[in-house]
């Protein structure tokens, strides 16, 4: 017999990491074109749909705005935590499950 849990998941948080990106970028004195630059983008439309939640940079991207900004990537992208519900069925689940139910104990030992 499979048990629904419900258990917390994170997701970067679109409109709060491009508030952190905008944040970050004029600490450090950059205009939005110096970034368009860095990057190589024709048009700067990019860089303001990051800083506008719309979007959010590749991973490549974020590795050098970490640099420019002297940061780590965690520091950029900004998580919130949202709660599913799964089917304990895994002991990968079970790492997820912070109720650690003994149903998925006793299923996963069976």
């Amino acid at each position: 017999m499979l048990k629904t849990v419900t258990i917390q998941r994170p997701v970067v948080d679109l409109k709060a990491t491009g508030v952190q990106i905008k944040s970050l970028r004029t600490k450090c004195g950059y205009t939005v074109h110096d970034i368009q630059a860095v990057f190589g983008f024709e048009y700067p439309q990019a860089v303001y749909a990051w800083e506008s939640g719309k979007s959010i940079p590749t991973i490549d991207n974020l590795l050098v705005l970490a640099h420019l900004f002297d940061v780590s990537i965690e520091e950029i992208v900004i998580q919130r935590m949202i709660e599913i519900e799964v089917s304990c069925v895994s002991n990968k689940i079970e790492k997820l499950c912070r109720k650690n139910c003994n149903d998925c104990k006793l299923q996963l030992s069976a």
